[in-house]
């Protein structure tokens, strides 16, 4: 859990710095180095979910509705274990509640 949370914290630090560059298209794609940017494993994935797109030449730019879309799909994720969490909690307390 840790672990996923650094990472999303990385990601986002790579997301805002493609914003700070306006590297949010083709035209306006950045190299790692031009962005002072070192590609690691948080890189990599957002390369592997098309948020990051390389037009060509190790240059990249920030896909914003990807982005966005991973983002939505990462909050659904958390919202439905949030919810069977409570659903198994709800239960093990009524059964419980039952057994005493």
């Amino acid at each position: 859990m840790v672990i996923t949370a650094v990472m999303m914290h990385r990601q986002r630090a790579l997301v805002r710095a493609f914003e700070r560059a306006g590297a949010t298209s083709a035209t306006q794609a950045r190299s790692a180095e031009q962005l002072g940017l070192k590609p690691g494993m948080a890189w990599h994935q957002l390369v592997g979910h098309a948020v990051l797109r390389c037009p060509g030449e190790g240059r990249y730019f920030l896909d914003q509705a990807n982005w966005q879309r991973l983002r939505r799909r990462r909050r659904i994720i958390a919202f439905a274990v949030i919810g069977g969490l409570l659903v198994l909690l709800a239960l093990i307390v009524l059964l419980t509640a039952r057994a005493a």
